[in-house]
């Protein structure tokens, strides 16, 4: 029954370019048409590069994070550090020019017209050495001063005995000023996140007040007492007569983060602050903005390059304009039409966006080569136009059809990942593949009957006896490895997939924000100063939940947050620069509670006193304990400065910290049973996004495989066709990941998408070969027979499409961003290991097993075939 489904599509097929032909008016108007009211939606695209956006609302990292957000506001902070050009951050010049740029930050709101918004409405607070909280004690209270204020220093004397005072601080080194005061920190912090979703009218006085908190006061209601309880798995903020659970956070669009950028370059370029500072700035908002001048400028180069390269290999390999220019039409086509349904559906695309166009060109190139190299190799056989197209419909069309169900199968398993943009572009790969599929079957016989590739020169030539394509001539040199040799060629590919399996155990996964950008790169460059001299470029919190009133008064509770605080800087000196919570706060208050002396700089042991320093330093700096403990001093929080690392190194820091912890603050289970104590914020969301990566590899790429294997069983009607065509598929994938081990290469949510594209378009060799392999032996039953007709008829396309896609992909090299350079070399070694396996392998294995697609096997003998004739 299957046979004679595959047989009755085979015949639809070949007859499908005459159907076309009367209606080719009514089609091509109907494309057009189509085309300009599709591609319209591209106008309303977004683009999320955020972290947030790779997660689902109802993640309960997210969710984790969204409760910190509500408690303490924003962890996203932007870092500007500043060299002085007269090599003195203290100099009156510097100070000058610092104190401007604090101003600018701070002010700008009275240059704008009442309630007009700015990019900068994201500030939350700017700190730097002038306002620096000083702690200095009276007869009866205690006063948190600025640092220095406007009593900038006149004399060489006075900046001594300043830049002395801020380096014997505990808070101020690697945070205002590096160790040799070459370099001072402006800190910017923001609401980035804290912004809540539109609510119903009837919750607008709530989302006003838990918003409106988050700007200046970090979740804080100032005007009315507001009551955190703890006790649930849910957050919940109780006000006076109402309840509300947990809300929802606004996810920050791309274009905040760019605009906040921008706004703050404009104030750090005047000109009277570059005369005298040098300014290396860091950050969230610093990042998006590297990354979206990256996506305008940069890969708009790297596509155009690569679009004219496969135009040019397309021009050469075919040699024919038509052949450049008919695939170059339906890929662009087809990517017009993917690209207007994401912006017709509203859903925002990330970085991925420049990969999905490159699966679409990969795709749309390998459909349209396999159909044209088929209809010239035809049409040097002698047939004529119409008769060629029939001939290549009808062995080509089925496997096109089938490669692009089984890519689209591939991408579709994306869909399982639990990442939202790896989601978004499993989805409209999928739907370009198929889209893809359909342009070159409905379009590309129209196009050859306007202009074919196969002019009169080359006809003259194919009667005169001509000369074959380089390509074709280079290919009968190899073919008798594909049909004398099974063993050997086995063999060989056995010994390099155990070399590659070896590696492929030494592969890990790896992110870096950071170090995705290439060496050299200004951004690069600027994070590795920050982390050399100053405090570092990344922050990690870690939350201690009481979830009883009081706790954070109580002095054992403090005493267990300053040995954990106390491991993290003797255990992991290289990536802990600094350590900041309500301990900190509590040893200067004390400290400064009693003459300034040093050796008074520790907790006090005695609750009461503990109480009474707690109580002063809140009404000297509220806004500054509210920072790091609630109103109710039933949760806090420890600020951890780190060095810039990979994933990888971070998550091991994170597990193992939460681990001691948890052996640290057990005792005081006693009293406090529902304590808890975690790692949260941006640091570990993306650190859960890295374990989610190698899951998603695993179940996205074994779910591909089980599919397409089942697939292509049911397709060629045999267990051992399917047992086939698997190992070919396969190789290509173990190659990539057995090079990656071997080299080093993290596994990122780029090279994350080599194996469902790679074994798409694997797959697509493997099919064609197979498709034509079973014709020919169902007509002649000769196995060898068929190997080398299969051979020659598919191996030129799948060479083509080979050569065409790698030189397409490796165009990456040249972008600034690391996993999408890694990504396009990935993807080249990947198609160029396919066309080997599909070519050598594949026949190998055919007759080696005596795959005859449900006949009886029978031995293969050398010597014992019949040559076709070509």
């Amino acid at each position: 029954m299957l046979a004679q489904l595959l047989n009755h599509l085979n015949v639809w097929f070949e007859g499908l370019p005459d159907r076309l032909r009367p209606r080719r008016h009514a089609i091509w108007l109907g494309v057009v048409l189509l085309t300009l009211v599709i591609a319209g939606g591209g106008y309303w695209v977004k683009f999320d590069m955020t972290l947030d956006a790779y997660f689902q609302d109802d993640d309960p990292m997210k969710q984790n994070l969204d409760r910190f957000r509500m408690i303490f506001g924003s962890d996203e902070s932007s870092y500007v550090i500043y060299r002085a050009k007269d090599g003195d951050i203290f100099s009156d010049a510097s100070l000058r020019a610092v104190r401007g740029i604090q101003e600018d930050l701070q002010q700008y709101r009275l240059k704008l017209e009442s309630g007009a918004s700015h990019p900068l409405d994201h500030i939350a607070d700017v700190q730097t050495l002038l306002n620096a909280s000083y702690m200095e004690a009276t007869e009866d209270a205690l006063i948190a001063r600025k640092f220095i204020g406007d009593r900038f220093p006149q004399t060489e004397a006075e900046r001594d005995s300043l830049r002395k005072a801020a380096q014997e601080h505990p808070d101020y080194p690697l945070l205002y000023l590096s160790e040799d005061s070459q370099y001072g920190g402006i800190i910017i912090r923001t609401d980035f996140g804290t912004h809540l979703k539109p609510k119903a009218e009837e919750d607008s006085t709530t989302a006003t007040a838990v918003e409106g908190s988050t700007t200046d006061d970090y979740g804080f209601g100032s005007e009315e007492d507001t009551l955190l309880d703890l006790s649930g798995t849910k957050i919940e903020v109780v006000h006076v007569g109402r309840t509300e659970g947990l809300p929802e956070f606004q996810a920050t669009e791309m274009e905040e983060y760019v605009s906040f950028a921008e706004a703050l370059y404009e104030i750090l370029n005047k000109p009277e602050y570059t005369k005298h500072l040098e300014y290396h700035p860091v950050g969230m908002a610093e990042i998006m903005h590297f990354m979206m001048d990256m996506m305008m400028t940069e890969l708009g180069f790297i596509a155009v390059g690569s679009i004219l390269l496969i135009l040019l290999t397309l021009a050469l390999l075919f040699r024919s304009f038509s052949g450049m220019v008919w695939p170059a039409l339906l890929v662009v086509i087809t990517t017009l039409w993917v690209i207007g349904g994401v912006g017709w559906t509203g859903m925002e695309m990330s970085s991925m966006v420049s990969i999905l166009v490159y699966v679409i060109l990969a795709v749309g190139v390998a459909d349209a080569v396999h159909i044209l190299s088929g209809y010239l190799f035809f049409r040097n056989q002698g047939e004529a136009h119409e008769r060629a197209l029939r001939s290549t419909f009808r062995k080509s069309g089925l496997a096109c059809l089938l490669t692009s169900i089984t890519t689209s199968i591939g991408l579709t398993a994306l869909l399982f990942v639990p990442i939202v943009p790896i989601q978004t572009f499993g989805l409209f790969a999928s739907i370009g593949v198929l889209l893809a599929l359909g342009f070159t079957i409905f379009l590309l016989p129209l196009m050859l009957d306007l202009w074919s590739p196969f002019s009169k020169k080359r006809a003259a030539s194919v009667v005169q006896g001509g000369k074959p394509h380089v390509v074709q001539r280079v290919l009968r040199l190899v073919e008798p490895l594909s049909h004398r040799y099974p063993w050997t060629v086995t063999l060989v590919f056995s010994v390099m997939g155990a070399v590659l399996l070896v590696g492929a155990f030494r592969i890990h996964v790896d992110s870096n924000l950071v170090n995705i950008i290439k060496e050299g790169a200004s951004l690069r460059t600027t994070y590795e100063l920050v982390d050399r001299v100053m405090s570092g470029t990344n922050n990690m919190q870690i939350l201690i939940n009481a979830n009883q009133t009081d706790a954070l008064r109580d002095p054992e509770m403090l005493k267990a947050m300053a040995d954990l605080q106390r491991h993290l800087e003797e255990i992991y000196p290289h990536l802990v620069t600094r350590t900041h919570s309500l301990v900190d706060i509590t040893k200067d208050s004390f400290r400064a509670l009693n003459e300034g002396r040093q050796e008074m700089y520790h907790l006090p042991e005695d609750p009461a006193v503990l109480g009474n320093t707690l109580f002063m330093f809140n009404n000297a700096n509220p806004k500054d304990r509210r920072r790091v403990v609630t109103d109710d001093y039933a949760m806090g929080q420890i600020s951890v400065s780190l060095r810039n690392a990979g994933s990888h190194e971070y998550s091991q820091v994170i597990a193992a910290v939460e681990a001691w912890a948890t052996q640290r603050f057990a005792p005081l289970q006693t009293n406090y049973p529902d304590l808890e104590v975690g790692v949260t914020g941006t640091l570990a969301l993306m650190m859960k996004l890295t374990d989610y990566i190698s899951w998603s590899q695993i179940k996205s790429f074994g779910l591909a495989l089980v599919v397409i294997s089942v697939l292509l069983l049911l397709v060629f009607g045999s267990v051992r066709a399917g047992l086939v065509a698997l190992f070919p598929n396969l190789f290509p994938i173990l190659s990539i990941f057995g090079l990656m081990g071997w080299l080093g290469i993290p596994l990122d949510t780029d090279t994350l998408l080599v194996a469902p594209i790679t074994i798409g378009i694997a797959v697509d060799d493997t099919i064609h070969f197979l498709t034509h392999y079973r014709t020919e032996v169902v007509q002649h039953g000769d196995l060898k027979r068929a190997v080398i007709q299969s051979f020659r008829e598919t191996g030129q396309a799948i060479t083509f499409t080979s050569i065409i896609l790698s030189l397409g992909f490796l165009i990456f090299l040249f972008s600034s961003h690391n996993g999408l350079s890694n990504f396009g070399v990935m993807s080249a070694v990947a198609f160029f290991v396919a066309v080997l396996t599909d070519l050598f392998l594949l026949p190998s294995l055919c007759l080696l097993t005596g795959l005859r697609f449900g006949q009886e096997p029978e031995p293969v003998r050398a010597g014992h075939t019949s040559e076709p004739t070509v």
